[in-house]
């Protein structure tokens, strides 16, 4: 018995329809009973029947992560297969043409465009699911530009802008990398190493720290997945085993996340991961770091502390004078984070 499509190898129209459902039925079961009209009110937005929705409640409530929600056989994957490149063509050319205007015609408009179009080339026409599954794939920010203008577009797909305020306690956590102000020695030869790279979080609305990674390797995916992992588990076992007698009472599944723009906050095992939990991943823009402010001064004041201790390379050369940090270096790392 399998346990069903695989989150990170189901196409992007398939995943996405399951972030749909999720949006949808999370808050739903909440409740003890669903209503008939809040069940009713799903079935439109999701265009479910009454049994299918019921069918993915029951589902999700067994396990309440998105790809419960997949559909077992994604379809249009296997319709794209069935098509010709010549039909792909005409479905392509007709949704540029009739599609991509501000009058906003239907997918019907569209399809019928097709059938016309295959009919004087006489080919196969495609049904009218194997092109609304082709327009589900094209690039929905440009379709939204091209069919509602370029600021609906903006306010649909842009990342967040603003400095975030929270309202409780994990609504929105911030993630950031910095490279440590401090040499590191190795445990045993006692010889300087390098700067540690910190992948840090801070829990918004209380201003914590919610959970790092310390590593010698450069900010990736995997440093990303380990500050995570360690932001939403308890932290009792991980202070024990250090002999840290003070409690870290933040642990769990944040509703938002808030990232720059770095290739390793962009991958699929870690987006789809987050939504497959109900977790928003939200990127600030471009160039403008002050959007980060939680986590920048979080940030500012750790390098502060670490400028006290033995081995720092303070900020930039001038402030560090005449001192030697490979000379003072002491501070060594554990294989475990922190």
């Amino acid at each position: 018995m399998t346990d069903g499509p695989d989150k990170l190898t189901v196409s992007d129209p398939a995943w996405q329809k399951a972030v749909a459902r999720e949006a949808v039925i999370r808050p739903l079961i909440l409740a003890t009973r669903i209503s008939r009209s809040d069940a009713a009110s799903a079935c439109k937005r999701l265009g479910l029947k009454r049994t299918r929705f019921y069918e993915l409640v029951a589902k999700f409530r067994k396990k309440p992560v998105t790809s419960s929600l997949l559909d077992e056989t994604p379809g249009p994957e296997k319709g794209r297969r069935q098509l010709s490149d010549v039909q792909e063509d005409v479905i392509k050319l007709a949704i540029e043409a009739i599609y991509c205007v501000r009058e906003r015609p239907s997918i019907s408009a569209v399809h019928d465009h097709v059938l016309r179009a295959c009919h004087q080339r006489d080919l196969r026409p495609p049904s009218w699911k194997a092109v609304k599954a082709r327009v589900d794939q094209s690039d929905q920010r440009q379709l939204v530009k091209l069919r509602e203008g370029t600021r609906a577009a903006r306010q649909l797909f842009a990342p967040v802008v603003g400095e975030y305020s929270a309202q409780y306690a994990l609504q929105v956590v911030q993630i950031d990398h910095t490279l440590v102000d401090l040499l590191i020695v190795d445990a045993v030869s006692r010889q300087p190493l390098q700067r540690p790279w910190l992948t840090l979080a801070i829990d918004v609305a209380s201003r914590m720290v919610a959970g790092f990674y310390l590593s010698l390797e450069n900010p990736s995916s995997t440093s990303v997945a380990l500050a995570v992992q360690h932001l939403v588990l308890p932290k009792d076992g991980w202070l024990a085993s250090r002999g840290i007698k003070p409690d870290w009472p933040v642990f769990g599944l944040p509703d938002v996340i808030h990232l720059d723009n770095g290739r390793e906050f962009h991958g699929k095992a870690l987006v789809r991961g987050a939504l497959e939990h109900g977790i928003d991943l939200q990127y600030r823009p471009v160039a403008r770091p002050h959007y980060g402010g939680h986590i920048e001064r979080l940030i500012g004041t750790m390098m502060g502390a670490v400028h006290l201790l033995p081995g720092t390379t303070s900020s930039d050369v001038s402030s560090r004078g005449a001192y030697d940090p490979q000379k003072h270096a002491v501070s060594s790392m554990s294989s475990s984070n922190g």
